[in-house]
């Protein structure tokens, strides 16, 4: 007997954030319960190289009328519905039909931005409202009415595979003794904000690649970046790589924005970061990083265009006893990743 039909809803326009969350969960539904049945409503079609082909997926048409979610539910018929972080617009819900049980991963906003999603109607239809953060990050109220539905759950992160990094280091041809930075904008897809993201990390590599002989720098574009990247001495850029928190827990140093997977991958895996945050209408990218900065994890650089900056600090750490000092930092950091406590949400309302 299956355990159930569970429909993602995953808005994954430009960014990984929702997609690879929703994979995170799926995988550890799977696990919790074999028989399960998954399927994934997307907005575009899941780059090749990150999707799990356990799972199916739909597209739903860019030109698809403000109905279209509510026949991808009459049309699947879960048991579970979940949607991550943006609820559909007026328009787009009020047609959904019932029999079925909501879920809501409701990610922290700006305070502008979470006042609209505690008001939002659906949100009062979810029977389980899953937050991926401590209590404490989240800091938003929640209204009474809401408080017995939700569950702090923690971050749902991708978990690290010490075998992968091996293999890692020897794709990429990282010696013993070499300096392995890597750097990622995430996604890609704010192309503006990728743009100066890469400007920066390309002069960061001019300016320390003299000084550091045995770097070698991997720069990850990102699947929704299309431009070309100059190839530098000492630097290997790929469009993306499916193992990135492997990458990032081989690396020595990693330089990458402030979105909330790679800020997490990066917690998880206790590896010295410099962000450089960059603006999103909904997410304090930000905030995120300094509060990792405020504990002595991490470098943060709000000002993109600072190359002399960044590759000062990294000189400044590698010379010194920073790399040292941000690790022993994280030996007093503790993170509780929350996948399973998500599964077991959902899978408890089937």
């Amino acid at each position: 007997m299956s355990a159930g039909r569970f429909l993602f809803r995953i808005p994954n326009r430009r960014g990984l954030g929702h997609l690879m969350r929703g994979l995170n969960i799926a995988r550890e539904l799977r696990g919790l319960a074999p028989s399960a049945d998954i399927r994934f409503h997307v907005r575009a079609v899941p780059p090749a190289e990150l999707w799990n082909t356990d799972f199916s997926y739909e597209v739903e048409p860019a030109e698809a009328g403000p109905d279209a979610w509510a026949q991808a539910l009459s049309a699947y018929g879960p048991n579970v519905a979940l949607y991550d972080t943006l609820l559909p617009k007026a328009g787009e819900w009020e047609g959904e039909p019932g029999g079925f049980r909501r879920a809501y991963i409701m990610r922290k906003w700006k305070d502008d931005k979470q006042a609209e999603v505690f008001e939002h109607p659906l949100l009062r239809r979810m029977d389980a409202v899953i937050v991926p953060h401590t209590p404490d990050e989240f800091g938003a109220q929640l209204p009474g009415w809401l408080t017995a539905r939700t569950v702090f759950v923690g971050p749902i992160v991708r978990l690290p595979d010490p075998a992968s990094q091996d293999r890692l280091k020897a794709k990429y041809g990282v010696a013993p003794d070499d300096f392995l930075l890597t750097s990622s904008v995430g996604g890609g897809g704010f192309a503006e904000q990728a743009d100066a993201f890469f400007r920066t990390v390309g002069a960061v590599h001019r300016a320390i690649g003299p000084l550091l002989p045995r770097l070698r720098h991997v720069v990850v574009k990102g699947p929704n970046y299309g431009k070309p990247i100059e190839v530098l001495p000492g630097m290997t850029v790929v469009d993306s790589e499916p193992q990135l928190v492997d990458l990032l827990a081989a690396s020595d140093l990693v330089i990458a924005e402030g979105g909330y997977n790679t800020v997490n991958e990066i917690r998880l895996t206790r590896t010295p970061a410099i962000f450089l945050p960059s603006s999103r209408g909904k997410d304090d990218q930000e905030e995120r990083v300094r509060e990792l900065e405020a504990r002595g994890l991490a470098r943060v650089f709000a000002e993109l265009a600072d190359a002399t900056g960044v590759a000062e600090a990294i000189l400044a750490l590698v010379g010194g006893d920073g790399l040292a000092e941000i690790r022993r930092h994280y030996r007093e950091d503790r993170v509780d990743v929350g996948n399973r406590r998500a599964a077991e949400t959902i899978l408890g309302l089937a």
